[in-house]
């Protein structure tokens, strides 16, 4: 069995353990090494180009691999239960397309073989297919890139492939090209808001239909179908001048591994938890979390035991524990990891209506953190406020985000939320009306709060370091703030170097001292030094790559997130991923040897 050196001889104990657990299943009677280039017409080797292609048998379902300085790749460890001459690779890089493949195949004298693929590249102005959704929208203004993001970029990317193909059939109307755009998107809005109507009214036939100004829909079609037919003009089947803006952050020892899930599905998040570790994905359309097998990539579902339906929606990791919140009927739910055994809740507001729970208090670590009382804080989505629970006890409560004077207290929806290290405060975010503030867990009283000028610019999830440095990831800006929540006070607001990729989430790195930054509508996630100020691009190997959150895991350095396209009829891909960014070898000896219990947990 081959694994690449670089990886055993670099990583810390347990992430090299993983290494080869993921590649232990591929052991068979026959292994292929793989290997080879990526190359221009003329023979010039080309860098930083993805090399995609399906392993052996078990484990993950696509491997991607980066080419080095020379042009030259590895894949790491060896494929088994296929044959050479049935393995294909594909390539990507931005500004060419993959018009070859040549091929080798030699016997390495131990029963095995070694497969050699170079990837033959030729440049193309159209980048079409390997440029992101965003591309589309980059020389629009900033104000209509953001009412874009805004309006459209919640539950699938803007312009997606399908979206594309429809504006390609509104170009080739005959007559007036105005008038064909102004008549046909307000029609596909109402769509939209057809299905986001039957999405969140599944959960309880009681529960009313969203209305157009919530998170989730389409909005007025009206105004939204005038944006549309003002911003997304002509055919759609070729874009040029796309560029990343910021160096790539991956090199030949970057190795993105993809997890599909059998569908029908609508997979929204993913953490990796557990010894041995294993994937758990929450499924939205369902009462499931998916369990993955890293090694085999076999899938175990487990069922959240409610009596209405919940679907699972945000995951936090606890101390063996896996927290759940839901979309529908106000639950909350923690699996045992060790044991396979549930606990729900179904809370409620003061008033006895429905909780809308968000996401729940986490610290540095992106792991579950309570008060000094033990209760659990969360974003109440639906009623726009912060409530808790106290598991042992079972009591809990809400309290509502007092409306800010000169902002529509409608369009007021709480997402994000985090702890500081007092355990005494926590922080949240307003997606509607562009607001970020405190809430005291003692005194029971808001505190600090922070109005942007802009209000699309869309505040989401947030991050939060062992200083209390508070991280806003602006949506609809796409833009990024540092904020000192000790001090109360912006550090700065710094533009992400494709201000349409729509920043989901950010996720403090505690091992790299980084952030992360999933994006939804670029394909891609940006890697933030808050010493340097500078940014670099980790590209995704596939369109329609709408992330959520990452996970950092806290034994590896591994990166963690998924392919989070919902509804369940919204097109796209739907898998989990463990990314390897290839810098283990600044992570060695830096690794925790061991976790601080959570209170709560």
């Amino acid at each position: 069995m081959r694994i690449n050196r670089y990886l055993l001889s670099s990583l810390p104990a347990t992430a090299a353990a993983l290494v080869a657990a993921l590649a232990a299943a591929q052991n068979g009677f026959a292994e292929v090494m793989v290997d080879g280039a990526a190359l221009d017409l003329g023979g010039t080797p080309l860098a930083a180009t993805q090399i995609s292609l399906q392993p052996g048998i078990a484990g993950p379902s696509t491997i991607t691999i980066f080419t080095g300085d020379d042009g030259h790749y590895l894949l790491p460890g060896t494929i088994a239960g296929r044959a050479a001459a049935d393995i294909n690779i594909r390539a990507v890089k931005l500004g060419y397309e993959h018009v070859d493949t040549l091929r080798s195949i030699t016997d390495t004298g131990d029963g095995n073989q070694r497969l050699t693929l170079t990837a033959v590249m030729r440049r193309s102005a159209n980048q079409a297919g390997v440029a992101p959704a965003s591309a589309w929208l980059k020389d629009l203004s900033l104000a209509d890139q953001a009412q874009v993001v805004m309006a459209c970029v919640g539950c699938h990317q803007l312009p997606a492939p399908e979206v594309r193909r429809y504006a390609n059939l509104i170009a080739d109307l005959p007559g007036d090209a105005a008038a064909n755009r102004a008549a046909a998107w307000p029609m596909i809005v109402n769509y939209m808001n057809f299905l986001s109507a039957e999405e969140f009214s599944r959960g309880n036939p009681h529960n009313p239909s969203p209305e157009p100004d919530r998170v989730y829909s389409g909005g007025q079609a009206e105004v939204n179908g005038a944006l549309l037919a003002r911003t997304l003009t002509g055919r759609m089947d070729y874009v040029a001048g796309y560029d990343y803006g910021a160096p790539l952050a991956v090199n030949e020892h970057t190795v993105i591994r993809e997890f599909e899930v059998a569908r029908p599905n609508a997979i929204r998040e993913a953490v990796m938890m557990g010894t041995p570790p294993r994937l758990w994905a929450a499924d939205v359309s369902s009462n499931r979390i998916v369990s993955i097998d890293v090694a085999t990539g076999v899938t175990t579902d487990f069922e959240v035991p409610t009596e209405l339906a919940m679907g699972p929606h945000t995951l936090v990791p606890g101390e063996n524990a896996l927290w759940v919140a839901a979309f529908f009927n106000g639950y909350i739910a923690r699996l045992d990891i060790p044991t396979g055994k549930w606990q729900t809740w179904q809370l409620h507001t003061n008033s006895g209506g429905e909780a809308g729970v968000h996401d729940l208090t986490f610290g540095p670590e992106h792991q579950l953190l309570a008060d000094y009382r033990g209760r659990i804080w969360y974003s109440d989505i639906v009623n726009n406020a912060v409530g808790f629970f106290d598991p042992a006890s079972g009591e809990m409560g809400t309290y509502p985000i007092p409306e800010i004077e000169g902002r529509p207290g409608s369009g007021a929806s709480v997402y994000g939320i985090v702890m500081t290290s007092d355990r005494k405060h926590i922080w949240f975010s307003q997606l509607g009306i562009a607001s970020f503030g405190s809430f005291n867990t003692e005194t029971l009283k808001f505190e600090q709060r922070e109005v942007l000028d802009n209000l699309k610019a869309g505040p989401r999830r947030l991050a939060i370091t062992e200083d209390d440095i508070l991280y806003v990831p602006l949506y609809g800006a796409g833009q990024l703030i540092a904020y000192d929540t000790k001090a109360r006070r912006t550090i700065a607001v710094h533009d992400l170097p494709d201000r349409a990729s729509a920043p989901y989430a950010v996720t403090w790195d505690p091992l790299r001292k980084v952030v992360w930054i999933p994006t939804s509508n670029a394909n891609a996630i940006y890697r933030f030094d808050p010493a340097t100020k500078d940014f670099s691009v980790l590209p995704l190997p596939r369109e329609g790559a709408f992330l959520r959150m990452l996970q950092v895991h806290p034994q590896t350095g591994l990166l963690v997130t998924s392919y989070a396209n919902i509804v369940e009829t919204v097109h796209g891909p739907r898998m989990a991923l463990i990314i390897d960014p290839g810098d283990q070898d600044v992570l060695a000896g830096t690794m925790p040897t061991r976790h601080t219990a959570i209170n709560g947990n």
